[in-house]
């Protein structure tokens, strides 16, 4: 084999490779259309502000099935601000407002797709953008005053039909 021919073979590999990412991801956002756009920031005064680390979002009960729609993708660095008509926090460099009318359940949980830690050592918001989603967050330092005011925004929600995630052991009853 020649030199050429060797250079050939790989870009050839190299082009299928792109080819069959770029498909991916085609079809992963055909599959996540019933996503909406998060709501972005407003002025609010927040009760508490916490630093987080912002963890995934994935579809309510499969901890799998990763959300990349609209900058949710990827793990990052946040800070959650937690006021009386929601939360809100940076996730990926996308502003983020979950309102409290949409939180159908806040739980704990030890893991979500490509994070385990320690029970109970990540919160989970499920929440609804145009689909019921799973909103993964793991709070620098002690998480119990961030846990307790998001679960006192759940019992702020109206009641509506309430699913439980299945993500990890440690989940609050």
């Amino acid at each position: 084999m020649t030199k050429e021919l060797f250079a050939l073979l790989c870009a050839a590999f190299v082009v299928l490779v792109a080819l069959l990412v770029w498909l991916g991801i085609r079809g992963r956002r055909r599959r996540q259309r019933d996503i909406t756009a998060p709501q972005g920031w407003i002025d609010a005064a927040p009760s508490l502000v916490v630093d987080a680390l912002y963890v995934a979002t994935t579809r309510a009960g499969d901890p799998y099935d990763r959300i990349f729609a609209h900058g949710l993708g990827f793990r990052g660095r946040t800070r959650m601000a937690i006021d009386a008509g929601g939360v809100q926090l940076l996730a990926d460099r996308r502003e983020l407002r979950i309102p409290a009318t949409g939180i159908r359940s806040v739980e704990r949980a030890t893991w979500t797709i490509d994070r385990v830690v320690e029970p109970g050592g990540i919160i989970v918001i499920a929440h609804e953008l145009g689909a019921d989603v799973d909103t993964y967050v793991r709070v620098i330092g002690d998480d119990a005053p961030a846990f307790e005011a998001l679960r006192a925004l759940q019992h702020r929600a109206p009641e509506r039909g309430t699913t439980t995630t299945t993500a990890g052991e440690g989940l609050t009853p």
